[in-house]
């Protein structure tokens, strides 16, 4: 039984979809300015497994989230699917929506007139995952801090002295980026390079999928090991991340058509690969040991194509003297030096600087820039935040009267600085000092 709290825009796809699926609708609202705490009593008799909301037509989005917890204290069961603008990416509520593990977000433009018919059958049948809702979770947490910031210290107030630093960012990535991991040889940490790349990415907060190109059944081995492993039709989902076992019958273009952020291919040994998955992905890597037969294995890799300078080096199991050898004798091929992290599933702070320089061409990159005398005096006027309407109000008054101020106090300066110099050299002319004497 399916209960539906809708606009109108959507009443129709949603109708036709719970046909298709043969689904009854047991209750509906529809209306353009829902109390939706109202229609929680409404539906206190109601014995229904899905509920679909259109949260554009809730007169306050703010208590969908303590709606849904209701809901959920009767029916630990219940399946939700949300249709939201995209303009709601970001917003607090849809960082407590993946919180509560409501991951089945339709997004949509808020002028479009397209169908969402075939969105809602696809999520009925295969259900979403966090590692494809997390895009709308982005920035949420930055933003909270900020708006904490502010409240607590404002920005400029006296008492308050801060380093007077601006974060920029930039490249951001538009569309999903593959990361292809072969190995120079067999079993040197291909599938464990996946994953800690992986961890990685999903600590800060990006969408990843884990794609398995090697047939040798390791991911099926993960998801056996691990009870938190959850099983959802031809994939599985761990620590946020969505692992693809191997499957012949699905190609990577299929699983570029999801959410993610990021598809990681586990290829295995190169030398025995799909060469062409491989080097169709952004980011190349190669994965080889430093011992003498490792070696061996990755000059003969070498030798075997032509030298990539695309392709990127990762040395795991050396110490520092015999990674500059290796790399002095690499001639201008990037390597890298893998640190020591025996869990992947763990989040490592040495790993997380190694892949931060490893991958910075597809990482959104953001660094910091110390303002000059003149900026720091009179900040650019241009500079946004995300507080509340009326902390920037208040913030953009304090900040007016605070450059009026520092311009007279300039103003005053030099003509002060003028007039001395004046002074000084109206009073050291030789013409000066005769009429003076000539007084006396």
């Amino acid at each position: 039984m399916v209960v539906v709290i809708s606009g109108p825009k959507y009443l129709q796809d949603v109708e036709d979809a719970m046909v298709a699926l043969e689904q009854m609708i047991a209750y509906k609202k529809v209306d353009r300015d829902i109390d939706i705490l109202e229609e929680q009593e409404n539906l206190y008799n109601i014995k229904f497994d899905l509920l679909i909301l259109d949260i554009s037509c809730v007169e306050d989005y703010k208590k969908v989230p303590r709606f849904i917890r209701h809901l959920k204290k009767s029916n630990d069961n219940l399946r939700v699917i949300i249709i939201a603008p995209y303009s709601f990416s970001g917003y607090a509520i849809m960082n407590d929506l993946i919180t509560m593990g409501i991951y089945n977000i339709i997004g949509q433009k808020e002028d479009s007139s397209s169908s969402i018919m075939s969105d809602l059958i696809n999520l009925y049948e295969a259900p979403s995952t966090y590692a494809k809702a997390i895009k709308w979770d982005k920035g949420v947490q930055n933003r909270r801090k900020q708006e904490q910031d502010f409240v607590q210290t404002g920005e400029g107030r006296f008492g308050k002295k801060k380093k007077d630093i601006i974060t920029i960012e930039k490249n951001k990535i538009v569309g999903t980026v593959v990361i292809a991991v072969a190995g120079a040889m067999s079993r040197v940490g291909t599938t464990h390079t996946a994953i800690s790349i992986a961890i990685h990415l999903v600590n800060n907060r990006h969408g990843v999928a884990i794609v398995e190109l090697q047939h040798s059944n390791t991911f099926n081995a993960i998801r056996r090991s691990y009870k938190k492993a959850e099983q959802k039709n031809h994939l599985f989902s761990l620590r946020g991340i969505d692992f693809y076992p191997y499957n012949p019958s699905l190609a990577v273009s299929d699983i570029l058509l999801g959410d993610y952020a990021y598809v990681i291919l586990d290829m295995g040994h190169y030398l025995s690969s799909d060469v062409n998955e491989f080097k169709r992905a952004q980011e190349r890597i190669i994965v080889s040991g430093g011992k003498d037969w490792e070696l061996e294995e990755l000059d003969n890799l070498l030798k075997s194509e032509d030298k990539s300078f695309a392709n990127k080096y990762l040395f795991s199991f050396c110490d520092i003297s015999m990674f500059e050898f290796i790399k002095a004798n690499m001639e201008t091929l990037k390597c890298y030096q893998a640190a020591y992290n025996p869990q992947p599933f763990e989040y490592n702070d040495s790993s997380s600087e190694i892949f931060d320089n490893m991958l910075q061409d597809v990482l959104p990159q953001t660094h910091e820039e110390q303002r000059g005398l003149v900026s720091t005096l009179i900040k650019n006027k241009d500079k946004k935040g995300y507080h509340h309407p009326v902390l920037v109000k208040k913030a953009e008054r304090k900040k007016s009267e605070k450059e009026d101020f520092l311009k007279f106090i300039i103003v005053v300066l030099l003509i002060v600085i003028a007039l001395i110099v004046i002074a000084f050299f109206v009073l050291s002319n030789p013409i000066i000092t005769q009429i003076k004497d000539l007084f006396n």
